[in-house]
């Protein structure tokens, strides 16, 4: 095998080895890592809850701990709701949810016109229906404080926000290492 031949594999090898690359950094950008779901999540959450939230006064945050350098973030995220009771009291209530006991394809939107037009809702159930999703209360009576749940329901203010939180939230639950339900 002359020069020639030996140079021309050498530079198919190198074609090989650098589409390999390029697709394999198109596939990381094409799924962002944990870090970079949970901040777009943090950062469109408040504003993506529905008119009647708005209408009534209510906010919403979604929290998460960042790691630290190169550490991942926490996969715990807590959601807290703000609004007014009845008699003009300010209530909170934090929901934690530890995205690794979430199953991935639970993680379902579809669109709610029951109560209100052109309402998003995305829903999660936890691995194999385990009751891990807790649910705190402030300023309301605390006789079921912390409650355990195994479903969520979220609503937004469009099925397009349903959609895009539930693609983020099945991301970074396979990021967390969520695993698929039994039955």
């Amino acid at each position: 095998m002359g020069y020639t031949s030996r140079m021309n594999i050498g530079a198919k090898r190198l074609a090989v080895m650098l589409l390999a690359l390029s697709a394999a950094c198109y596939a990381q950008n094409s799924h962002p890592g944990l870090k970079d779901t949970l901040q777009w999540m943090h950062s469109a959450f408040p504003d993506s809850q529905s008119e009647t939230a708005v209408r009534f006064g209510q906010t919403r945050e979604l929290n998460f701990s960042e790691g630290r350098g190169d550490t991942n973030p926490s996969c715990t995220v807590t959601i807290v709701d703000h609004w007014k009771s009845d008699d003009g009291k300010p209530v909170t209530r934090d929901t934690v949810i530890d995205l690794s006991l979430i199953d991935p394809q639970s993680i379902k939107w579809y669109k709610d016109d029951i109560s209100e037009k052109n309402v998003g809702t995305l829903m999660m159930v936890a691995t194999d229906d385990k009751k891990i999703i807790v649910e705190k209360m402030e300023g309301k009576e605390p006789d079921k404080n912390p409650y355990l749940n195994a479903r969520l329901f979220l609503s937004f203010i469009g099925p397009e926000y349903a959609e895009r939180f539930a693609k983020a939230f099945k991301n970074a639950v396979t990021l967390c290492g969520g695993k698929v339900s039994v039955f």
